[in-house]
């Protein structure tokens, strides 16, 4: 299981990389660019502090920020889940972790769940960023799984 979460996280990587080349290459991103890959990697940074039992209130779910924020961001989240899959003892991932959501209310999960929805959930809001970019005028770039594992 550890093998088969590294390479989605390897995928999701690729993937947020590709949106934010693509961001910057814009001559001025819009707003609900910025605030839609915000919230990709502000989710992403949000659920591992969730899972290792880390304050999230310091990155709101909804905050807009910089592009050159977003590109730190882009490399921390992709470091911090590495090192999270690298450390994790166990092959399963089936330990359930208690939290609080941004509504205040009190959900338990496991921790396979959890890595699941963090990546669907990081394609999605990726395809609604695509077709933003395509309003704009350009063509986004393809962040497909298959097109990753034919480079790869």
């Amino acid at each position: 299981m550890k093998e088969h979460f590294r390479d989605l996280f390897k995928y999701n990587e690729w993937a947020n990389y590709r949106i934010l080349i693509a961001l910057e290459e814009l001559e001025t991103p819009s707003d609900t660019l910025l605030s839609l890959y915000s919230h990709v990697l502000s989710a992403q940074i949000v659920w591992l502090n969730r899972i290792k039992d880390l304050a999230t209130s310091p990155f709101p779910i909804w905050e807009q920020y910089k592009l050159r924020e977003l590109r730190s961001m882009t490399e921390e989240s992709a470091t911090n889940w590495f090192s999270y899959l690298d450390e994790h003892q166990l092959d399963t991932f089936e330990e359930m972790i208690f939290y609080t959501n941004t509504k205040g209310e009190k959900h338990e999960n496991t921790i396979r769940q959890i890595i699941n929805h963090v990546l669907s959930h990081s394609a999605y809001h990726r395809g609604q960023i695509a077709k933003e970019i395509r309003k704009a005028g350009v063509t986004p770039p393809d962040t497909d799984y298959i097109i990753y594992a034919r480079e790869k």
